[in-house]
């Protein structure tokens, strides 16, 4: 059996024998391909070479297809579609236009910047849908294989086969209810002395980043309840005694939603950076490309939003942070 190297398939060959099979005639599929019929019987000649095959057999006035051929009819039209998709140029992207569907994988803390982000994807496409997915350990592989139109995940994710462009840098935050003790003389002992609430995600798994920083400086907080995602914990701290920390961003509006006070974290530690991933066979496929653009531009409206004026976090602080 001929056994048919890649290298060794000229792309004109299979264009002939497409044409070849559907009009089961040298000369039809000449006209058909504007080539001369001697061009098109030439190129018949080394198609039969290469698939060792007769491929089409003389039988009157029309040619009928190999056994061989008719399984390459089936197949050979599809496959010349895909290359032609391949390498023709992106056709537009018209938002007001499109019905397209994007899939975006990102962890349930970005949930506050979900209305906003919808709310500007349908004034400027009202037929497009957005399907949103939890982050997962998976998420980068399944975003390469073309699973997810993008990904939002943190900046120290990396993939050969991704692009990532930034997307800020988050502080972590304390919040609880408005009027609680803690913020009356907020310090390193009122974070470590006052029980916690934690949120258990599938992106930090183990100890998180606060507790490893916690430990390095020899401070211990205690846990009192953990909730599965970010949206349980807003109404579990307006009515309980319990601090959170967290990045900024996984509380957004919802902190003033719920009547939420909040401090910054009283010992040092890195802000959190997240990236918006996509695929690199991507390139800039226009819809992709204008999807993107949306998402960033979210993110960019939420940290205006979360950034506080000059001096009104000094005012915030209604005492000084210690560090004993």
């Amino acid at each position: 059996m001929n056994v048919i190297q890649l290298r060794d398939v000229d792309l004109n060959l299979l264009v002939v024998l497409d044409a070849l099979l559907r009009e089961r005639g040298v000369t039809r599929a000449a006209e058909q391909l504007d080539l001369t019929p001697s061009a098109v019987s030439h190129a018949l000649k080394r198609l039969r070479e290469l698939f060792d095959d007769e491929l089409l057999l003389r039988d009157g006035r029309r040619m009928r297809p190999t056994v061989r051929a008719e399984s390459l009819a089936e197949t050979l039209p599809r496959l010349l579609r895909q290359v032609a998709r391949t390498i023709e140029p992106p056709e537009p992207f018209s938002p007001p236009t499109s019905s397209r569907t994007f899939r975006l994988a990102a962890p349930d803390f970005i949930a506050p910047l979900v209305p906003s982000l919808l709310r500007d994807i349908h004034a400027k496409a009202p037929g497009v849908r957005v399907e949103l997915a939890r982050y997962s350990s998976s998420a980068l592989g399944d975003l390469a294989e073309g699973r997810y139109d993008a990904l939002i995940a943190t900046a120290a994710a990396h993939s050969d086969d991704l692009r990532a462009a930034p997307l800020g840098t988050w502080p972590w935050e304390v919040y609880a209810r408005a009027g609680h003790p803690a913020f009356d003389d907020w310090s390193l002992t009122a974070w470590s002395t006052y029980p916690h609430l934690q949120v258990r995600t599938s992106v930090l798994e183990g100890r998180g980043p606060t507790d490893r920083r916690a430990a390095e400086l020899g401070i211990h907080r205690v846990v009192q309840a953990v909730v599965p995602h970010f949206s349980m914990a807003a109404p579990v701290l307006a009515q309980t005694d319990l601090l959170l920390t967290v990045p900024s961003v996984a509380m957004g509006d919802t902190a003033a939603a719920y009547d939420l006070d909040h401090r910054e974290l009283p010992f040092d530690l890195a802000p959190m950076g997240l990236s918006l991933f996509r695929n690199a066979a991507e390139g800039n496929e226009p819809g992709v490309r204008w999807f993107l653009e949306r998402i960033s531009a979210a993110f960019g409206d939420l940290k205006m939003k979360l950034t506080p004026p000059p001096g009104q976090a000094l005012r915030n602080a209604t005492a000084p942070v210690t560090t004993c």
